[in-house]
């Protein structure tokens, strides 16, 4: 029987707060010679208080999420640059997928460490609910419809972390390879607001109007 190759790096993520989600349409990022790169990528948040809570599984253990993404990144690093740690690159926090929310000025990443995940065009992650169908297999997420992952919601997702070593530097990143919807949480940018305090009766009336003033049209926002 021929052996399994063991994936290098691969990482469940399980539960963790969806971000910055391209998984329907792709990201779109103008770069310095004047080209559009495209690429699938999201974010997953992980609060820092209670991050021993969060958990993901690395090579079939279930583990604190900091613990499988140590372990996983050992891997790569060991894959791409030796065993000897001594002679790895000493990377700076930017460099790496791992990252502290803090120093982001995004909502809902103050007190939070997030992961930054992303595939090239021609590889878009798997994406699915959290049913399954009648061959027992998860179903496929359409956009806008109940269980299709989006910004707020939590996830689990499966990644896949490399090390860099090329002509664009050196670097530790995640490949995103599924995403899978777990349960609704808030949308990031929503607000709520209650349409029955917002609107009057006579907002809806044909017999309104509305006065003209003297202010200038140029003074307007």
């Amino acid at each position: 029987m021929a052996t399994e190759r063991k994936q290098i790096g691969k990482v469940i993520l399980l539960g963790a707060r969806l971000s910055f989600a391209s998984l329907f349409e792709p990201n779109r990022q103008k770069q310095d010679d004047g080209s559009v790169r495209e690429t699938w990528k999201s974010n997953f948040l992980f609060p820092k208080d209670g991050l021993d809570n969060c958990f993901a599984k690395f090579e079939g253990q279930k583990m604190p999420v900091l613990k499988a993404i140590k372990l996983a990144s050992k891997q790569a690093k060991q894959k791409a640059w030796g065993e000897n740690e001594d002679k790895w690159p000493k990377l700076k926090p930017n460099l790496l997928c791992w990252r502290d929310g803090d120093l982001e000025n995004w909502d809902g990443y103050a007190d939070h460490w997030y992961l930054s995940a992303n595939a090239p065009l021609a590889d878009r992650p798997k994406v699915i609910t959290n049913r399954k169908g009648a061959d027992d297999k998860w179903m496929d997420a359409q956009p806008g419809t109940k269980g299709a992952p989006y910004s707020g919601c939590y996830v689990n997702a499966t990644i896949e972390i490399w090390a860099q070593d090329n002509e664009h530097g050196k670097r530790v990143n995640a490949k995103l390879k599924a995403v899978q919807f777990v349960k609704d949480g808030e949308a990031f940018g929503a607000s709520a607001t209650d349409p029955n305090e917002d609107f009057d009766d006579d907002d809806v009336s044909s017999e309104g109007s509305f006065a003209d003033d003297d202010e200038d049209d140029d003074d307007m926002i």
